[in-house]
């Protein structure tokens, strides 16, 4: 039965430059054996190929009729997925500062009307409101901040990659 692949990952990449080039070259290719190359292919096992041997493997693939670099491709992908989602992130922070400076002046702007002389209860129930509002502000931002931890979910495994 054939192992589905995960589109993104090495190990599919692998498997079309061994698919193209079959598994006796690629094995010359790297210096390395047919059981290695299948480890390789497994999205299931943390083994790759070194940087020169990825390159050698593109390299043959694309000599051989491939219109392009299977391994660099995925690395590509990888690489544009995690940029993604760590600038979405930080974009995300962002939005929660501005929150959290924008819902802040508006307490202190009606709680200062308090002080005032004469201030009613209307005056007094909209500062409550307001501070209310900049208190969930701020506790969305620290969660958000807390996101940015390490292990807690901005730096994600993909596939046959180290978040380290």
């Amino acid at each position: 039965m054939t192992k589905p692949r995960a589109p993104m990952t090495f190990g599919l990449a692998i498997k079309t430059v061994v698919g193209v080039l079959g598994p006796d070259q690629a094995r010359q290719i790297v210096g390395r054996s047919k059981r290695t190359l299948e480890y390789w292919e497994d999205t299931d096992k943390p083994t790759l190929p070194t940087l020169d041997q990825a390159i050698a493997l593109d390299t043959a693939f694309i000599a051989a009729g491939g219109g392009f670099a299977p391994i660099l491709e995925s690395y590509e992908r990888q690489l544009n997925v995690s940029l993604t989602e760590s600038f979405a992130c930080r974009t995300a922070l962002a939005d929660d500062i501005n929150a959290v400076a924008r819902e802040m002046a508006d307490a202190i702007g009606t709680s200062v009307r308090v002080i005032e002389p004469g201030a009613c209860p209307k005056t007094i129930y909209r500062a409550v409101a307001e501070a209310e509002e900049a208190i969930t502000a701020l506790t969305i931002m620290l969660a958000r901040l807390k996101s940015f931890l390490p292990g807690n979910g901005a730096a994600q495994e993909r596939g046959n990659t180290n978040d380290g």
